[in-house]
């Protein structure tokens, strides 16, 4: 569900009051949590932070909500973080345990019952993303519109249920059938990407009607100008509208998503279709981010960065690309690696220079993409027989407590060996452009970086580890 739901919090607020002057009433949020990885939580409206809500020491919390804007509102606790939606006088309590923090969560009391129906909505949803994205590299495009055609009549079915067994507002019905439609066509739009690949050069490869459903799509919803699964949508539609142009542009007959002609036709079209500023900026910043993220042409990173400086009107946006393209320079092959804190399991902290003493590959994992964790330490163990004299070092990014720390390597049984968590997340995040969770770092003995962005599960992984390991020779 984090993932479903995730984006760095870009934003959850969903309808206002219609005067801003006017109080919408208030709203009590409170609850107990389980094994608490800090003590405290926050809770968001929108991308600002309302209050820091800290334990008792029975670990329970409470706050309320004066001047209510009716909306999806967040919680974050260690470093994982829920949505829900309040509406004047709701009285929502939650428990949940941080071992298992989606699965043990439950809201209680008064907007109780919408929350839970949402929860439900949004944990099935992420369970099932991952078999629908490997169901699309294998089905055929009519077979594929099928089985989604019935998830979503599913979905529906369950929604018009709840909402006659219990007096739903006008704003969950929204919510709830933004969440189902949303998901619905963004699988529509990344399918053609998954199935066909870059073999996918024109819609005439889908069946007639396929994209029926961008009738329905409003560039400027303002009330979904900040709720995620509307972006989780936009994100692969502006990829497939930018498609067209590309090749009419380029005639290219492979599709190559790295190309500067395809991004700069994605950064044009966002910037011409999308009225909402909100909306346009983050579109932008993301899409200009993950391009710089992965060129290998300084030349076609600066057309990119310069589009980007030259559409985008958000100055936290424009500072944010500016350090983050500032600090790519400095992470190209041949650079020497940041040489950023690490906190070992005796509690000792490790200047990563330390841990270098031969040509080493450094992964990241986080507890809110628990699927990574568990298949990047599998996928690690298989390299490290397969590459005895590399050294692989494992990094764990959240914001947390070294109890928490410890447990997650407990519970997700392991091998501790070589496991670090960082010591300052946010500055370590920024020295080395941690965006991406499935990012790897590859580095010589000397800490010079090899490739500074590539990826455990890339064909390109392995040619780079057999040059640098000896035993390969």
């Amino acid at each position: 569900m984090k993932q479903t739901l995730a984006l760095a919090l870009i934003g959850l607020t969903l309808l206002a009051c219609s005067n801003k002057n006017l109080s919408c009433g208030t709203a009590y949020f409170g609850g107990e949590i389980i094994n608490p990885n800090n003590d405290h939580i926050i809770l968001y409206d929108s991308n600002e932070p309302i209050d820091t809500l800290y334990l008792d020491m029975s670990n329970r919390f409470s706050y309320t909500i004066e001047n209510l804007n009716p909306g999806l509102y967040s919680f974050v606790h260690g470093g994982e973080y829920q949505v829900m939606l309040i509406e004047p006088n709701d009285s929502i309590m939650i428990r949940l345990n941080t071992y298992d923090f989606d699965e043990s969560l439950v809201f209680n009391g008064r907007g109780s019952k919408k929350n839970n129906f949402l929860l439900g909505m949004f944990v099935e949803i992420e369970k099932q993303n991952r078999p629908m994205y490997e169901m699309g590299k294998k089905m055929e495009p009519k077979a594929f519109v099928g089985v989604l055609d019935s998830i979503r009549t599913k979905r529906k079915d369950e929604l018009a249920a709840f909402q006659d067994k219990y007096q739903a507002s006008p704003l969950f019905s929204k919510v709830s059938n933004a969440c189902i439609d949303y998901d619905y066509f963004a699988h529509k739009e990344i399918y053609p990407f998954r199935y066909f690949g870059n073999r996918y050069t024109s819609y005439s490869m889908l069946p007639e009607g396929y994209f029926e459903f961008r009738n329905e799509i409003d560039y400027n919803d303002e009330e979904l100008k900040d709720f995620y699964p509307y972006y989780n949508f936009l994100f692969p539609h502006f990829n497939n509208l930018a498609l067209g142009r590309y090749i009419n542009q380029t005639k290219d007959t492979v599709f190559n998503r790295h190309s500067v002609h395809y991004n700069m036709s994605k950064l044009r079209l966002i910037d011409s279709l999308i009225g909402n500023e909100s909306v346009r900026n983050n579109l932008l910043k993301y899409s200009t981010r993950n391009f710089l993220a992965y060129s290998s042409s300084d030349e076609e990173s600066d057309v990119i960065y310069t589009s980007f400086m030259q559409k985008c009107s958000n100055v936290e946006h424009s500072d944010y690309i500016t350090d983050f393209y500032g600090t790519l320079k400095k992470l190209k092959p041949g650079f020497v690696l940041p040489n950023v804190d690490l906190v070992n399991l005796n509690k000792e902290v490790i200047p990563i220079s330390d841990l270098i003493d031969r040509p080493s590959v450094l992964f990241f994992w986080s507890k809110s993409n628990k699927m990574h964790a568990t298949n990047s330490h599998v996928k690690v163990k298989e390299l490290k027989a397969q590459f005895p004299d590399l050294n692989f070092i494992s990094v764990n990014v959240n914001a947390q407590q070294f109890g928490s720390w410890q447990r997650m390597l407990g519970q997700y049984n392991f091998d501790r060996t070589n496991e670090f968590m960082l010591k300052d997340p946010e500055i370590a995040t920024k020295l080395l452009a941690l965006y991406n969770i499935y990012k790897v770092i590859l580095v010589d003995d000397d800490m010079t970086i090899i490739h500074p962005n590539t990826n455990l599960y890339r064909r390109e992984m392995n040619k780079l580890l057999v040059k640098m390991s000896s035993t390969s020779l």
